[in-house]
């Protein structure tokens, strides 16, 4: 048979609410024995704590059983503000439920034992119905103050990561300018050195190589690191113009030449027979493809082939690094873009880098309106970096729709030797 609490609320039990009300305080003592002997929470806190405002809660209890459940004699608000210092004291939901279960038992021994008599049906499920609204109210606040404290909590994190953030990217700007500025004195010293020397000793010949190579990939990554900086911080500005994107296809070829012949690595670039030109920062491209040719080059074992491809596709001139090197394991291919980001595999032990090549390439592409993806077969098995930017629109119908159909100029680079096939 089905209970209408509607019903139950509307009908007036004077004699039990007159008893709540009268004797709140000694029911409520009566309850927190019991909590203490069955929760071991109640155990832990306060005697004021544990009976929190329940004395008022059995008054207006009380008072509504008295007046037929009129909406001014509502024990609502303090269940409300029970279930409120529950949360702030610590209490699980399981133990607030507790609470009025226990509450609940105590009260109806407590009307029995002071009606002398057996409670009638309709009494006791009016202290039921009562109990039942008090728990719901009162996880209802619980429930709100959790989810605020929740609210609050993620709130002060994603402000402190923003301000962890703000100062990385502070941090950044000052490291790439306190590194650059001795290295334009050891870049001018180092050319300086180079001029005034005179059949130099081949020892000095090669130790003045390795400090220019070295200086320079220093250069590098520090502009890298300004640039990054830049990024985060919105001051980072394109200085577009149209260009064909084989000539930034060269420039990263001589840059990445002597980290390729270090490593004894074959480097064959595929490249359209006909210009295929870009809208975009010929310097930002340039290093896009740098970056690209020097990770390939550090994580493939010497002696290596790196394959690069620039093609017309759908719109977009792609460009593709392929290599045969250590790969990428698949839970890392969504991190490789990730600053500061590495590989962390028996293979990439030693291995030169910060990861801030991939994270700017990933920054500048989009800065272009392009995209960047990676992909293994998995470790050992080499990988691949693909970048797409918007071709020149101007062009899409005209010299770049032909470069689809182009021979590709195919260059072949070995250490120490540069060779080109298929252009006159």
């Amino acid at each position: 048979m089905s209970i209408d609490t509607e019903v139950i609320r509307a009908e007036s039990h004077v004699e039990i609410g007159a008893l709540l009300q009268r004797n709140a305080d000694a029911i409520i003592d009566r309850w927190c024995r019991a909590a203490r002997s069955e929760e071991a929470v109640a155990r832990h806190v306060h005697h004021e704590v544990l009976r929190d405002d329940l004395p008022a809660f059995l008054d207006a209890m009380g008072r509504a059983l008295k007046q037929s459940g009129e909406p001014d004699a509502s024990p609502h608000r303090k269940a409300r503000e029970h279930g409120s210092q529950r949360w702030d004291s610590g209490w699980s939901v399981t133990e607030l439920v507790r609470d009025y279960q226990l509450l609940r038992l105590v009260i109806l021994e407590y009307l029995e034992d002071n009606l002398g008599r057996p409670l009638y049906y309709r009494e006791s499920m009016a202290v039921g119905v009562y109990i039942d609204d008090a728990v719901a109210a009162s996880i209802g606040r619980y429930s709100a103050d959790r989810d605020e404290h929740l609210r609050k909590v993620e709130q002060e994190r994603i402000e402190a990561l923003a301000d962890l953030s703000r100062r990385k990217d502070e941090f950044l700007a000052i490291l790439g300018h306190e590194l650059r500025n001795p290295l334009a004195p050891i870049r001018n010293s180092l050319a300086v050195m180079r001029k005034v020397l005179v059949a130099p000793h081949p020892a000095v010949v090669s130790s003045l190589e390795v400090m220019d190579r070295q200086s320079e990939q220093l250069c590098r990554l520090v502009d890298d690191l300004l640039d990054l900086a830049r990024i985060s911080r919105g001051e980072f500005e394109l200085r577009k113009t149209r260009f064909d994107v084989r000539t930034a296809v060269e420039q990263a070829l001589q840059m990445c030449e002597p980290l390729v012949n270090a490593r004894q690595h074959q480097l064959e670039a595929a490249l359209p027979g006909a210009a295929l030109f870009l809208e975009a920062d010929p310097n930002r491209v340039t290093q896009i493809i740098a970056n690209l040719l020097s990770n390939a080059a550090k994580y493939t074992e010497p002696g290596g082939v790196i394959r690069l491809k620039v093609e017309l596709d759908t719109g977009d001139v792609v460009v593709r690094v392929r290599d045969n090197g250590i790969g990428i394991a698949p839970e890392m291919l969504l991190r490789v873009f990730e600053l500061f980001a590495r590989v962390d595999q028996p293979q990439s032990r030693g291995l030169d880098g910060l990861g801030i090549g991939l994270a700017l390439v990933q920054r500048l592409a989009q800065q272009h309106g392009g995209s960047i993806t990676a992909s293994s077969a998995g470790l050992g098995k080499g990988s691949e970096f693909v970048v797409r930017l918007p071709a020149d629109a101007s062009r899409a119908a005209g010299a770049n729709a032909g470069s689809e159909r182009e021979p590709l100029l195919v260059i072949k680079q070995v250490p120490e030797d540069l060779t080109s096939k298929g252009r006159q």
